[in-house]
C-alpha cells in the first residue's frame, strides 16, 4: 500500500513536469516555424463610421526581406504600380525583431495549466515581461492547446483583458480577438497542417479605427537566408 500512496503523491507532480516539457517543446517548435507561414492582412480605417481607406495585404517569408510585404489592393481596386511600389518600399523597410529561442518570449515558469487529459493539455502562457514588447505583456492572455499523442500544436488562442495605450500613448488598442485551430494533418506529411479560424485586432490611431483581419494562412518553404 505504501507505494501507492508514494504514487499518488508524486504522480501529479511528474505529470506537471511532463507538460511543462511539452509545452516548452511545442513553444520551441512553433517559434522556429515563425518564418514558414504565409498570410493575407486586411486593413481598414475609419473616420467616423465610414471607412476612408482599405487595403489587402500579403506576407511571404520566402520572398526575402525586400519583398515579404506585398499591396495586393487599395481601395478595392489593384495599386498603380509607383503606389504599390513605394507602399512596399515603406513596408519593406521596418525593422523586424530577432528571434532566438522560446524562453525569450514566454514566461515558462508563470504559465498555468488550464486542463490535461490524455488527448489535450491546455496552459495560459505569459508573455516575458523583460522583453521591450510594444504592449504591456499583462493585457494579453495567450492560451495554448496541444494535442498530446502527436505533440502538435492545437489550438492558439489570444484576447486583451481591457484596452491599453502604446506608442507613446498616440495609439490605443481596443481589441485582439484570435482563435487558430491546426486542421489535422495526413499521415504522410505533417508540414501539410493548415490553420483554420479567426484573428481580428482593433486599435484607435490618432483617434482613427483601424481594423485588422489576418487569413489565407500557407505553409510555405523555408525563407532564403536573408528573410531570417
Amino acid at each position: 500500500m505504501r507505494w501507492r500512496f508514494l504514487l499518488l503523491c508524486f504522480l501529479p507532480a511528474v505529470c506537471a513536469a511532463a507538460s511543462e516539457s511539452l509545452l516548452r517543446e511545442v513553444a520551441e517548435k512553433w517559434l522556429a516555424e515563425r518564418n514558414r507561414w504565409a498570410f493575407t492582412q486586411h486593413v481598414r480605417e475609419f473616420d467616423g463610421d465610414t471607412v476612408v481607406r482599405e487595403r489587402v495585404e500579403r506576407f511571404d517569408p520566402t520572398a526575402g526581406d525586400g519583398r515579404r510585404w506585398r499591396l495586393l489592393s487599395f481601395n478595392g481596386a489593384p495599386p498603380g504600380p509607383e503606389f504599390a511600389e513605394a507602399w512596399e518600399r515603406r513596408k519593406n523597410n521596418q525593422r523586424r525583431r530577432k528571434i532566438t529561442k522560446a524562453a525569450d518570449y514566454f514566461d515558462f515558469d508563470r504559465a498555468i495549466l488550464l486542463a490535461d487529459s490524455a488527448e489535450r493539455v491546455r496552459y495560459q502562457l505569459p508573455l516575458q515581461s523583460g522583453v521591450e514588447w510594444l504592449f504591456p505583456t499583462d493585457k494579453l492572455e495567450l492560451v495554448i492547446t496541444i494535442h498530446r499523442p502527436t505533440r502538435a500544436l492545437e489550438q492558439v488562442q489570444a484576447r486583451i483583458s481591457e484596452p491599453f495605450r502604446v506608442a507613446l500613448g498616440l495609439a490605443r488598442v481596443l481589441d485582439i480577438d484570435m482563435d487558430v485551430q491546426m486542421e489535422p494533418p495526413p499521415a504522410s506529411d505533417p508540414a501539410d497542417a493548415k490553420p483554420t479560424g479567426s484573428a481580428t485586432a482593433v486599435v484607435t490611431k490618432l483617434g482613427r479605427r483601424v481594423e485588422y483581419a489576418w487569413s489565407d494562412f500557407t505553409h510555405v518553404a523555408s525563407p532564403p537566408e536573408n528573410a531570417r
